[in-house]
């Protein structure tokens, strides 16, 4: 379980102040960091794109990965209606309180692309990607640097580095005027420490430029890009351990509907509960999503999920008796019809 994020935090996410696009630099940074495994895959892979924004970024990526199946989940409301105005298959999905709304060992690849700075517990929100993961999946992951080479000069002359924050309120001390809400800012050697820490392997670590350099120093940017350490943004492929007796699943990308977004049906396989990750119904009679374990409906809201722990409706002996009647009268209309009586012909 991790700590839930401060409700000045959650207030800041929500105000539509604050900028959640993720704009055409952010596209650019997922797809060179996904490139590499969409052109190795030799079956369709499934995507879940953490901390999606307003989808900007992510659809890119899903039009890059036609064949695949590519889901965005955010915590904001706002975001996520853009996003899905966007075409976006999109979750209410949250890493802190008590994890991903994911089945275990459900996905191939996660892209954490500007988020970790942003997480109150980084050690329980990556338990909760790697449990996700399947054995030797991969995590798509950038941040700030805190070591970059104009952090250093600003550091040297007693002004706070970039991409640090003391406040949700205002800037103090450092150059910007956008609260954005990071907590936890990494170097080159503090964020790989913490992801083997996490039983995850490097891959491979890049730096990026900063979408905000000054016109004048953006050709000093891109040359500190080539020295990681040294770069504006890290980029870090690493990947989950391959088990001896694992083998990757075949699956088939999630059926789209006519508006380009899956069924909630297909999506069944991919969600669960975020509490004891067991699997859900969806009763489509609410438009909800059912544990029957712990009798805990989760709503879908203009087909979005909301799948957060905080936010389940607890059921009664009745309601959940009425779900149950309901969900199994639906499996039995569905079920295919037993032909093993029907004569040959």
């Amino acid at each position: 379980m991790t700590d839930p994020a401060p409700p000045g935090l959650r207030a800041l996410y929500e105000d539509p102040a604050l900028p959640i696009a993720s704009g055409d630099e952010r596209a650019r940074r997922q797809l060179r960091m996904i490139e590499p495994t969409l052109a190795a895959a030799r079956r369709p892979l499934r995507i879940l794109d953490i901390g999606c924004g307003d989808g900007q970024a992510t659809v890119a990526l899903a039009r890059r990965a036609r064949g695949h199946t590519v889901i965005g989940a955010d915590w904001s409301r706002q975001a996520l209606e853009r996003a899905q105005s966007r075409g976006l298959t999109a979750v209410r999905a949250a890493l802190d309180d008590h994890g991903l709304p994911f089945a275990t060992d459900s996905l191939d690849i996660v892209v954490l692309s500007e988020v970790i700075e942003h997480l109150v517990d980084t050690d329980a929100a990556l338990d909760e990607i790697t449990r996700v993961l399947r054995p030797g999946g991969s995590l798509l992951l950038s941040t700030p640097n805190l070591a970059a080479w104009f952090n250093r000069g600003l550091l040297l002359a007693g002004v706070q580095p970039l991409f640090t924050e003391v406040s949700l309120r205002g800037i103090y001390g450092r150059p910007g005027r956008e609260v954005v809400g990071h907590l936890r800012v990494f170097t080159r050697r503090a964020l790989t420490g913490l992801l083997r820490a996490h039983g995850l392997e490097i891959v491979s670590l890049r730096g990026a430029c900063f979408h905000a350099t000054p016109g004048p120093l953006r050709p000093l940017d891109r040359l500190f890009r080539l020295a990681p350490s040294l770069a504006a943004d890290l980029l870090v492929h690493a990947r989950t351990p391959l088990t001896s007796c694992a083998t990757p699943l075949e699956r088939p990308p999630l059926p789209q509907s006519e508006d380009g977004m899956p069924v909630i049906q297909a999506l069944l396989d991919l969600l669960a509960c975020p509490i004891d990750k067991g699997p859900l119904v969806y009763d489509a009679e609410a438009d909800a999503l059912y544990n029957p374990r712990l009798r805990r409906r989760y709503p879908v809201v203009n087909g979005i999920p909301y799948l957060l722990a905080d936010q389940a409706e607890t059921l009664d002996t009745p309601g959940h008796d009425l779900i149950m009647e309901r969900t199994a009268r639906v499996r039995s209309q569905t079920a295919p019809e037993d032909v093993s009586d029907v004569p040959a012909t």
